[in-house]
Formats: structure tokens, C-alpha cells, sequence
């Protein structure tokens, strides 16, 4: 597998108490990633903001990141963008970000482009929620003709049935899968079986560590993106698994810590 380092680790709040005017881009992974010879995942337009009102701003990074690395993925804006909402209107600013974003991956050459699933389990009835991203991705693929291949990415699903279900009946190869072995380890399934039923589909790994979901409270409180051997999962045994099931995946560190996880990554023989 090829490793990637994930920009997350560039966004950083200076103690801006959620104030998105304070972001600073620190520049600290793709000199890393140029480095080891590791690809980058950008992941400054996460923050659909920065396609807009510091648009300016942000571009210099991207296309700063984009040179350190021959291989890119880009991360789309996850926020409040839901491609099975009920009211059409919700529906169509998901088409316009996701639209917007490809064109941002055919500009700097990313062969993939990550979306979030983003079940909310109060709101949508499983098979509405499968139903109507099969038919917000089948109406995406068909009108944009692009080689960019779009990976789904697990947060809030609990199984990886919806997941799975989406792209079985979407069945086409642009539409894959982005395992997030963090996010799997939240829920009730393992993240060794989340990767075994969901090998056919996977094109891209998140990669990062926590201790599991928290006895009380939310869920993603537990989504901590610890360094890779900062955590209950067995990332060793998961990673070779990884390699063994799905050998062409390409595999993002998405931790606050990438000096660490390379570090990891070298002791382990992975990189």
C-alpha cells in the first residue's frame, strides 16, 4: 500500500475557542511527507469556508502541499452536506460542494476525492438513507465523467451495512469506499471485521488511533485521531491485514501527531 499524510495536522484553531477567522497553516506535513517519499492528503477545503470567504488565503497552502507530493487526495467539506437530506434544496448544496471539489482534485492532479456518509441515525431510516445516495451517486457519476475515483468514508455508521449498501447498488468503480479504522473502532463491530466485510470496496484508509468508545457520553468523543500506537486497535496486525486484503488501498495518516505515526511506520517496516 502507498501511505499518504492527511493536512489536518496544517488546520490548527490558535486557542480561537471555534473562531474559524483564527486558522493558521503551520506547514508541517508535506515537508514530512516529501521526506519519506509519502503522498498527501489535502485537507484544507474539509472547512467549506476556505472555498469561499478565505478562499485567498487558503490557496497558497493547497497548492504549496500539492507540489511536495506526486500523489494527492483531497478531503471534501463534510459539514452539514448531506446528499440523502429530505428537502431537495440541502440535497443540491452537497452536489455543488462535492462538484466543486472534484474540480479542485482535476486541478492539482488527486486521483481521489473523500466524502463523508454522514448517517445521523434520528433522521434517516436505513434504507431512505442507502436509496437516496444511490441516487445522488448515480446522477453524480453520470453527469461528471471524471477519473477521479470518490471514496465514502465511515464516521457515525455503526456497521458498515449502509456503506456497503450504497455502493453495491451504485456499482460502479468511481465510487469506493475510505475506511476510517478510528471512526470503525467506535462502534460495535471490530475495525478487523469492518475491513474484511468491506475489502472489495476499500480504495483508501484513514489511519489513526483511540482507546474505543467512551463508557459515558458521546461516541466521537472517543475519536481522539491518536498516534498509530496510541490506542486499543492492533494497528501492526490491522495494517497487514490491509495489505494482505486490499494490496493497491492507499492508507492516510489522519493524526494530530504524523511525526509519530511515521515514526511508527518505520519501526513497523510499513514505509
Amino acid at each position: 500500500m502507498k501511505y499518504y499524510i492527511s493536512t489536518i495536522t496544517d488546520v490548527v484553531i490558535e486557542e480561537a475557542d471555534g473562531d474559524w477567522e483564527k486558522l493558521s497553516y503551520v506547514k508541517r506535513t508535506a515537508p514530512l511527507a516529501k521526506a519519506n517519499g509519502l503522498g498527501i492528503e489535502i485537507a484544507e477545503f474539509c472547512i467549506s469556508d476556505n472555498m469561499e470567504n478565505s478562499f485567498d488565503a487558503v490557496l497558497p497552502h493547497v497548492e504549496y502541499n500539492a507540489l511536495m507530493a506526486e500523489e494527492k487526495t483531497i478531503h471534501a467539506p463534510y459539514n452539514e452536506l448531506f446528499p440523502m437530506a429530505i428537502d431537495p434544496k440541502i440535497v443540491e448544496v452537497a452536489y455543488s460542494r462535492y462538484e466543486q471539489t472534484l474540480g479542485y482534485c482535476e486541478r492539482f492532479g488527486a486521483a481521489k476525492m473523500i466524502v463523508h456518509a454522514n448517517y445521523v441515525e434520528v433522521l434517516y431510516f436505513p434504507n431512505w438513507f442507502v436509496n437516496r445516495h444511490v441516487d445522488f451517486w448515480k446522477r453524480f457519476l453520470e453527469e461528471h465523467r471524471s477519473d477521479v475515483v470518490i471514496c465514502v468514508e465511515n464516521v457515525m455508521e455503526n456497521t458498515p451495512d449502509l456503506i456497503l449498501g450504497i455502493l453495491e447498488k451504485v456499482n460502479d468503480p468511481r465510487l469506493r469506499m475510505c475506511l476510517d479504522v478510528g471512526h470503525a473502532n467506535l462502534t460495535d463491530v471490530k475495525p478487523e471485521d469492518w475491513l474484511r466485510q468491506c475489502a472489495p470496496y476499500i480504495s483508501h484508509y484513514h489511519i489513526h488511533n483511540n482507546m474505543g468508545a467512551p463508557a459515558q457520553g458521546r461516541r466521537s468523543w472517543g475519536d481522539r485521531h491518536s498516534a498509530l500506537g496510541d490506542g486499543n486497535i492492533d494497528m501492526d496486525a490491522l495494517l497487514h491485514l490491509a495489505e494482505e486484503l486490499t494490496p493497491d488501498a492507499t492508507a492516510a495518516i489522519e493524526s494530530y501527531e504524523p511525526e509519530t505515526c511515521v515514526e511508527w511506520l518505520k519501526e513497523h517496516r510499513f514505509i
